[in-house]
Formats: C-alpha cells, structure tokens, sequence
C-alpha cells in the first residue's frame, strides 16, 4: 500500500462506548429518523385507532334523579292548561289526563329536537317545526318524530305533584 492508498483509506469512528457494558453509543443519523418515524407512526396510529375504540366501547353517562316539586294537582284540570317546567335542563310538561291520572312528559321533539307545545283545545302535543303531533301520553300521532317523548317518574304526596328521573322507554 501506497503513502496515498493509506491517506485515502477509510477509517471507522472511533467507538465512544461498549454496549456489551451498558455504555453509550454515538446514534447515527439514520437510526435517529428511523426512530423518529416509528414513534410518529405509532402515535398518528394512536390517533386513528382511540376513535374506534371510543365508538366500540362508549361510556354510559349516569344522571341522578333527583325529586323536583312541579305543581299542585288543584292547579291542574283534566287535560287543560299544561304546567311548564324544566327538569334537568330540559323544558317538560305537566298536564292531567282525563282519567285524572298527572303525567310528565319532555317537551323537546324527538325528530329534531324543536320544543313542543300543549294544545289544550285539541288534546295533543304539537311540534311547529315539521308539524310533529303527539297524544297527551306522549305517542307519536302524526308527522316525522320516530320516537313518543320521553316520560318522566311522576309522584303525588298529598296535593304537592313531583317528578323524580326519566321512566325506561
């Protein structure tokens, strides 16, 4: 070998550290990025995959019925004027059937969520928006609403008239 052969050859780096020994080594470029890439692979993987797995196993929401006084059974005839309330942020209503029997009812529309309004003079339930009719038990009569409205637990002490939690549809 020639003075130039020798100038020309390629030397490794020197080693920095034994990995047999738990010492370090110098992290080549390549290896970096190649690292760099699987981590942002396995986190945008991540991303897509919490979705699904949300989707596929969803969280229940539990709400506590809590008792809300409403009316009183003497302001109420049989199904006259409704009492309107809200019961856990949901605007509801309070009318007496003709058997005398008090029922609570949501007044949001089950199509589109529109509120609802008693008509007394026509016995029923009527959505404006998509002229949704509903049966003073809540059944859907006419018009889109795929679902009767959610009832309410409704509890009579006395003359004091209370609603307390969602009845299971």
């Amino acid at each position: 070998m020639t003075e130039t052969d020798k100038q020309h050859e390629r030397v490794p780096p020197p080693e920095t550290g034994n990995p047999s020994l738990g010492e370090s080594t110098s992290l080549s470029r390549r290896r970096f990025l190649t690292y760099l890439l699987a981590i942002t692979g396995a986190i945008g993987a991540g991303g897509l995959a919490a979705p699904l797995i949300r989707y596929a196993y969803p969280v229940e929401k539990t709400q506590v019925a809590f008792r809300q006084e409403v009316g009183t059974l003497s302001a109420l005839e049989p199904l006259g004027e409704a009492i309107e309330f809200d019961y856990q942020s949901v605007p509801a209503a309070l009318i007496l059937l003709a058997d005398g029997k008090p029922i609570a009812l949501s007044r949001v529309c089950t199509h589109l969520g529109c509120i609802v309004g008693w008509e007394p003079d026509n016995d029923r339930f009527f959505c404006p928006c998509h002229a949704g009719v509903f049966s003073p038990e809540g059944e859907v009569l006419a018009g889109p609403p795929p679902r009767p409205l959610p009832q309410m637990n409704v509890i009579v002490e006395g003359d004091t008239v209370f609603v307390e939690g969602w009845m299971e549809a």
